[in-house]
């Protein structure tokens, strides 16, 4: 019967349509880590968009110093201080993203020699080597932040800045870092462990993102 068959058919198309995998508190978890890694991926692009903008900017700064001075235009003072300011938070705010997009400099002989639980674990300390530096050098940074503002110091050079202002800048990008390198590990933790749990919550497969070697933050624009 022809409308017997176009009844199975579209209740089978409803079925199909209508049909969700099973949710469960590790999958709802892992999705949202997820989500909140693509938002600050996102957020440490920007960062380093503008760190380079700064160094492009930069570049054109000096070049029309070197020129001014052959030409005897008029010259911008304090550039050497001015340069060191700019290069101070160019570096140090661009270290989230170098983390996260693997641009960074890393020493990886052992690497394809070792098995995937064991270079799992070399993954883990090496963030966390990042994590405990980081955290290490933001903590003195922000005690010479306090020190500074408290003392009032300035730089020697025109225009005798307080110092704790570009401190701040310096102590905020290592600050990023220890936010970045902890939550890299809570995502290596979790795409280990979440997608396990989730399976024997009784939810389908979910596969695991291999965070160190993903390549989302270098596609987060």
């Amino acid at each position: 019967n022809w409308s017997t068959t176009n009844w199975s058919i579209d209740m089978a198309s409803e079925a199909q349509a209508g049909y969700q995998a099973k949710a469960t508190v590790a999958s709802n978890l892992l999705y949202g880590i997820r989500a909140v890694t693509r938002v600050t991926d996102k957020i440490y692009f920007m960062m380093a968009w503008v760190c380079g903008l700064e160094l492009l900017l930069l570049g054109f700064f000096i070049t029309y110093q070197v020129i001014a001075r052959k030409l005897l235009w008029v010259m911008a003072p304090a550039t050497d201080v001015m340069s060191g300011y700019v290069l101070a938070m160019a570096a140090t705010w661009a270290f989230s993203y170098s983390l996260r997009s693997g641009s960074h400099v890393r020493i990886d002989v052992l690497l394809p020699y070792m098995s995937k639980n064991i270079r799992a674990i070399a993954d883990l300390m090496a963030v966390f080597a990042v994590a405990f530096f980081a955290y290490i050098t933001a903590w003195k940074m922000w005690g010479n932040v306090v020190d500074n503002y408290t003392r009032g110091v300035v730089t020697n050079d025109y225009p005798l800045t307080p110092l704790f202002i570009p401190k701040i800048v310096v102590a905020l990008g290592f600050t990023f870092l220890v936010i970045t390198a902890v939550q890299m590990m809570l995502s290596m933790i979790s795409e280990e462990l979440l997608p396990r749990l989730h399976k024997k919550l009784g939810g389908d497969e979910i596969q695991s993102l291999d965070v160190m070697g993903n390549e989302e933050a270098a596609a987060a624009a």
